[in-house]
């Protein structure tokens, strides 16, 4: 079981950025101080689900939650359409999740 959070959390920002499309510019400042600000909790995830100490349910329940943060957060910080910051978060927890499948 492999997990490179670094590289995780890049191409969690890309795939935000691709979710956003032309909204990137007002969404890539809070998007970014938000992903550091999650950056623990993501990684305490990870590790928590490649150790089975939480189910596939608990983590699917935990990423949902995640989401609705991440939607919140964006919403708030950029003034954006919460239709655009749920794209944003939606591709990057995405990601995380691909990643996260990649890594078994």
């Amino acid at each position: 079981m492999s997990f490179n959070s670094g590289q995780t959390f890049k191409e969690m920002v890309e795939a935000a950025q691709a979710g956003s499309e032309e909204r990137w510019s007002a969404l890539e400042e809070p998007f970014t101080r938000m992903m550091e600000e999650q950056r623990e909790l993501l990684r305490e995830l990870a590790t928590e689900w490649f150790h089975d100490e939480m189910s596939d349910k608990v983590l699917d329940e935990r990423l949902k939650a995640l989401r609705q943060t991440f939607v919140g957060e964006l919403v708030s910080r950029s003034g954006l359409a919460p239709s655009v910051c749920e794209k944003a978060a939606q591709a990057a927890l995405n990601c995380f999740w691909e990643s996260l499948m990649a890594g078994l």
